[in-house]
């Protein structure tokens, strides 16, 4: 299929600079890049995937803490002090 893609000047620039050095074409590196999204492999929102892990490690982290330390209020403290 063939599809059009308004990019800014300067990545696409950027992008064909680097896939020449790499010996591909833009338009192989931009398939890779649509079956790794397609598979799951690629986000989008790389640094908003990366805070949500990182807040589900806390929230385990928390609720271990919890359960070590019962009634101890650590995780609550924790929170209020947004540390």
């Amino acid at each position: 299929m063939k599809t059009s893609i308004d990019l800014p000047d300067e990545l696409y620039r950027q992008v064909k600079a680097k896939s020449a050095l790499e010996g591909k074409t833009v338009r192989e590196v931009a398939t890779s890049l649509f079956a790794a999204y397609a598979a799951g492999g690629v986000s989008p929102h790389p640094a908003a995937d990366r805070a949500e892990q990182w807040l589900r490690e806390f929230r385990a982290w928390g609720d271990a803490l919890s359960r070590e330390h019962p009634g101890s209020g650590m995780v609550d403290q924790l929170l209020r002090d947004r540390r």
